[in-house]
Order: structure tokens, then C-alpha cells, then sequence
């Protein structure tokens, strides 16, 4: 798969694009269920990813931002592959690829899993009372979800010798580290604006 993959910069910037855009989609999909779903309430957006806070919180069906997003990043996959062209050695194309393409993937088992849980409640029901999510809670689940799958990754590289299992390790691994600054950073906020407990009787 790998050698197939970096053969041409074509094949990765198909599955790449491909990808990407099913993502955005999927993430519109279970935004607008959960949005139907009175068992649901989140501090803030949905989405986790800054920049397209906005657009998922309005449901767009086409965000600009994330074909711009797309665009730039074809244009920084072109360079990656012209620049180890040059170095003739093309195969660690494959490590650039699995960090977008895997921690894609992740994502996209994140999106199988919610939209499943959604449509079953659905048609069938199952779920009862409300949750809500503190944002910091959806930043601590989120960086907890991708440690485990960027350590599978990890160890599937080790046991193979793949660079692209071996992007996809960096790429998830990276995700968790910033998903956990942002915890900490939520949760230290959410302390401070916490009101001080009051002395309970002995």
C-alpha cells in the first residue's frame, strides 16, 4: 500500500481529499442530530477545531474555510513529494500521508461511533435524562481517545516497519497533545471561575 502510495503524489492526494471532505460532512451529519437530540447540551461548539467553530455551529453544508484548508494542504503535500523526489526517496512520502490520512481516520471512527449511537436512539430509543458536557470534558475525552489510538499506531509501525503507521502515531499523538493543553487550560478557567465551597458542618 505504501509503495503504491508514493509512487505519484496522485494516489495520497486522492485518499487525502477524499477523506478530508467526508469528515466536514460527517461532522454536519451528527452536529445537526445531536442539535435534535434532547439528551444532549455542550458548553460552547461541538466542533473542536477552532477556526471551524463558527461554520459547524451554523450547520454550512460547504465551509470556505475548510476547502482553503484543503487546498493549502494538497499544495504543502505537492512540496513534500517534489522534495523527497529530489532526495529520491519517495517511500517516506508515506510518513506525511499517514499523519493526515491516519489521524483522519481516528476522527472518523469518532464519527461512526456518535452518528451509530445517534440514529439507534433514533429509531429505537435507549437513551434517558440529559448530559452536559463541559467543554474542558470534551477536550479530556478527546486527547484520552487519540493517546489510544495514536499508541496503537505507534505499535502497529513498530511491529510492521511502516511509516505510515508510523505518521499516523505523530499525527494522533500531536492531536493529543494539544487537546490536552487545551483541557488544561479549560479546566484551570473553569476552577477559578468556580464560587469558593463554603465550610460544611462537622
Amino acid at each position: 500500500m505504501e509503495y503504491w502510495l508514493t509512487l505519484s503524489p496522485w494516489p495520497g492526494l486522492l485518499c487525502w481529499t477524499l477523506i478530508y471532505l467526508s469528515d466536514y460532512w460527517m461532522t454536519i451529519k451528527t452536529a445537526r442530530m445531536y442539535r435534535n437530540n434532547p439528551h444532549f447540551e455542550f458548553e460552547g461548539s461541538l466542533e473542536l477545531t477552532p477556526q471551524f467553530e463558527k461554520d459547524v455551529d451554523a450547520l454550512k453544508p460547504v465551509s470556505r474555510r475548510h476547502l482553503l484548508m484543503l487546498v493549502l494542504t494538497n499544495t504543502i503535500l505537492l512540496v513534500f513529494w517534489w522534495l523527497f523526489a529530489q532526495l529520491d526517496y519517495t517511500p517516506a512520502f508515506a510518513l506525511i500521508l499517514g499523519m493526515l490520512i491516519l489521524m483522519e481516520v481516528a476522527v472518523h471512527l469518532r464519527h461512526f461511533r456518535n452518528y451509530f449511537m445517534l440514529a439507534q436512539n433514533e429509531s429505537k430509543g435507549g437513551l434517558e435524562g440529559r448530559l452536559s458536557y463541559r467543554r474542558w470534558y470534551l477536550f479530556s475525552n478527546s486527547a484520552f481517545e487519540f493517546l489510544c489510538i495514536g499508541v496503537l499506531f505507534l505499535l502497529t509501525a513498530v511491529v510492521t516497519g511502516s511509516l505510515f503507521f508510523a505518521g499516523g502515531a505523530l499525527g494522533c499523538l500531536s492531536l493529543t497533545l494539544n487537546h490536552y493543553r487545551r483541557y488544561r487550560r479549560l479546566n484551570k478557567l473553569a476552577a477559578a471561575d468556580a464560587p469558593a465551597e463554603t465550610g460544611k458542618p462537622v
